[in-house]
């Protein structure tokens, strides 16, 4: 038979059946009619199977005749409900099953065959209510003994099915004194408890299918290995919303659900004086003011002890019990009693935060509160390590407004959270004395360091910049540095093509290999990369860093300090005399530097330096107006790798689409032309593009991390003439694409057409 024709059939005897289940007779027989005379006779055993459906709905047409249904005895109605029945026409047969029960003819066949057919829908709750009122219509005999133990076993299969647990368990172990089949009965009594110790809480998730029991007892497990909250679990390994778990949780135990989310300033209460963090913990309670009420925040507001011996040390008269996730209750005592720690420069005491002028009108902060200060410096400091953010701004602003604190991650500046009036100089104090700077001068720019260790034991470090801005204030901008370890080259984003070229460069002997872009590109993460692909025992690595963000074994790192006038050109000349084989200069900022980096790349040495520019093209023309010799650098330069960091689309929630024709067409103008590899609209069609979503993973935006762009320029003989005659920058850019050379948005095409990211991201971050 032809693949097409197969194909129909079956799709059409799905259409069929569909109509049949849903009541639609007369559509369903239309269709197995059409089929039986499409079916050929070699399908002799499909043509049977087609004809018995004609007989079957057929025979029902005339069952549910209202006519004939009025005027047929009970018992006779029954049969016909069970035909029904088999025949999957469950509505139908609730229909009269139900009207028989209204009439008084109440029988066990009844009440069961009415219980299946709400089963077999899914009306799991329904169909365990019918059982129940079988139970109590029906008194048990000696004769019905038999049916009245099989209908307590279709009861107790519903209540588990309706994620009635608890009811179901108890039955189970009453049914295991009654039946023969002991065994399979203890399995089911097992596996209860376990459900029922690890998904009572959360039964709104189950009934409204969001989880299976299933997943929640796989998530139990994870629980119990990681010492983690089932709720937790579900929320980072499952991707279950927290507004969910906290809708279900407050279903459960009936009172608010609170969330201590990462932007929540909490003051600790006063009921909290002398009362030890152990108890806290021990119980998991714990208080917190919001709206001017009291909550005791607990894991289980069932365990009435608890509360009422919390209530009693903590001497509260007046208060509310809420549920909430026992991450969020720790995170909560940990900001109560500061268990954010850090390593100060210098280790400097702790000092008191002074009085304002007068003439601000600043109130000072009250004693109970300085420790509050201290904890949310620290929780600032790991929120942002946490989150992957590079960069911390606390901007003061105008008047009585407090200071807004805002995190650069991928690239972006993203609010976090308002800091109170009467926190705000404390809380910029509290940095400035962590990174061992001035607290009373306000009027200068300060430079500083703090070395930060989390609660996990992770330490990194944290570049401090003060600035003076109007009315008085300050803000704060912390850079955060250490802790990064150095990529391999397969973790930069290289294409397999750029890679081969860039890892022949790498081998050289000598030469000079520059990586170019913008402030925050990855100029630095890339070469650390390259450094740590060549670093070998038999290789003498010398780098100069402004800072040393990244510290590898092996190399032998230098600190740029220009205020002591150790500059780059400095540092670099020191280098050719301490028997270098690879020179990493972090920027080249002056002539002298650039001159000093031909050199050494023509005396046996490999270096490698940054530069601020848009292109790998533009490179070339940026050093020769430096006043370079240009005989030199083109006998010197080995390649250039320019690049960007678009953002990258959410792989947790990223949706597959087929481009349109509009689509395709932006594509491919963007792609613009190349000389050896034009972007065809074949190509361009046979791909799998990616839209963003937003989850929870990526804080509902739809991107989350980033990835690199690049465009390398190898210099050939025909690049080399060009830079001899110092070319303008179109000559440079079109020679070196005859070369192989794929520019910026090129590349990041290539990249959306791999599903990495989308058009939009790589138009935001490069012109060409």
């Amino acid at each position: 038979m032809d693949t097409d024709i197969k194909a129909y059939i079956e799709n059409k005897l799905k259409e069929a059946e569909l109509y049949a289940k849903q009541g639609l007779v007369d559509e369903a027989l239309e269709l197995y009619r059409e089929l039986k005379n499409l079916v050929s006779e070699e399908q002799d055993e499909l043509k049977k199977e087609i004809q018995k459906r004609i007989f079957e709905l057929e025979a029902f047409k005339g069952i549910v005749s209202e006519e004939v249904l009025e005027e047929t005895p009970q018992e006779e109605r029954l049969k016909k409900a069970l035909i029904l029945k088999d025949g999957a026409f469950y509505q139908q047969a609730i229909k009269i099953l139900e009207e028989l029960l209204e009439e008084g003819f109440k029988t066990l066949e009844v009440y069961k065959n009415l219980a299946e057919c709400l089963g077999n829908i899914g009306q799991f709750e329904r169909a365990a209510h019918i059982i129940r009122q079988a139970l109590k219509e029906i008194p048990a005999t000696a004769e019905n003994k038999l049916d009245i133990l099989n209908l307590k076993k279709l009861l107790a299969e519903y209540l588990e099915k309706a994620y009635e647990f608890d009811e179901a368990l108890r039955l189970y172990i009453q049914l295991a004194n009654e039946v023969e089949e002991k065994d399979t009965i203890q399995e089911k009594i097992e596996y209860l408890k376990n459900i029922t110790t690890n998904c009572r809480r959360l039964k709104f998730l189950l009934k409204e299918r969001i989880i299976t029991p299933s997943i929640c007892q796989e998530a139990a497990e994870i629980a119990k290995e990681t010492n983690s909250s089932i709720e937790s679990v579900l929320i980072e390994k499952f991707h279950i919303s927290k507004d969910k778990i906290g809708e279900a949780l407050s279903r459960f135990y009936n009172c608010p659900f609170i969330e201590i989310s990462d932007d929540k300033i909490v003051i600790k209460p006063k009921c909290l004086e002398g009362v030890k963090e152990n108890f806290l913990r021990q119980t998991l309670i714990a208080p917190l003011e919001e709206e001017g009420k009291i909550f005791l925040l607990t894991e289980d507001p069932f365990n009435l002890d608890q509360i009422e011996q919390a209530k009693k040390i903590l001497n509260l008269k007046e208060f509310e019990v809420a549920v909430g996730i026992r991450e969020d209750i720790l995170k909560l005592i940990d900001l109560y009693y500061g268990k954010l720690t850090f390593q100060p420069p210098e280790a400097p005491e702790l000092e008191l935060i002074e009085e304002e002028e007068a003439h601000e009108e600043e109130e000072p902060l009250p004693e109970d509160q300085e420790s509050v200060v201290v904890q949310l410096a620290n929780y600032i400091l790991e929120e942002a390590y946490n989150r992957g953010a590079s960069d911390i701004h606390i901007e003061s602003l105008t008047g009585r407004r407090g200071a807004q604190i805002r995190f650069r991650i991928d690239g972006e500046c993203i609010p976090f959270q308002m800091v109170p009036y009467s926190l705000k100089r404390p809380l910029i104090s509290r940095y400035k004395i962590m990174a061992g700077l001035d607290i009373a001068e306000k009027r200068l720019p300060q430079d500083g360091k703090i070395k930060f260790r989390t609660r996990t034991g992770k330490v990194f470090e944290v570049r401090v910049a003060t600035l003076p801005t109007i009315e008085n204030n300050e803000d704060v901008v912390m850079r955060i540095l250490g802790g990064v370890q150095a990529r391999t080259l397969e973790e930069i984003g290289l294409r397999p093509e750029v890679m081969e070229q860039f890892k022949k460069l790498l081998e050289m002997p000598y030469g000079l290999i520059l990586v170019v872009g913008p402030t925050g590109s990855g100029k630095t993460t890339t070469l650390h990369a390259a450094l740590h692909y060549i670093n070998r025992p038999n290789k003498k690595i010398w780098t100069a860093e402004d800072p040393v963000e990244i510290v590898q074994e092996g190399l032998r790192q230098v600190q740029v300090k220009p205020k002591i006038g150790l500059t780059f050109a400095r540092v670099l000349r020191a280098f050719l005399r301490a028997d270098p084989d690879i020179i990493m200069i972090g920027e080249t900022r002056d002539e002298e530097t650039a001159h000093t980096l031909i050199e050494a790349s023509l005396t046996g040495h490999l270096v490698f330096s940054t530069l601020h520019t848009n292109s790998a093209p533009e490179t070339v023309t940026r050093l020769l107006g430096m006043g370079i010799d240009p005989y030199n650098f083109a006998d010197a330069l080995l390649g250039v790798l320019a690049q960007r960091l678009a953002k990258r689309l959410c792989p947790d929630c990223k949706k597959p689409y087929h481009p349109t024709d509009k689509e395709i067409e932006e594509l491919i103008f963007e792609y613009g032309e190349h000389p050896l590899k034009p972007l065809t609209e074949e190509e361009v069609k046979q791909a799998t593009l990616y839209r963003s979503v937003g989850c929870s993973r990526c804080n509902h935006t739809g991107y989350r991390g980033r990835i690199a762009i690049h465009e390398l320029l190898i210099p050939n003989d025909e690049l080399r003439e060009l830079i001899v005659k110092a070319a303008p920058v179109h000559e440079i850019r079109e020679a070196a694409m005859r070369n192989g050379m794929y520019t910026l948005k090129q590349d990041g095409i290539f990249k959306v057409l791999a599903g990495d990211t989308d058009l939009k991201q790589i138009r935001a971050v490069c012109v060409r």
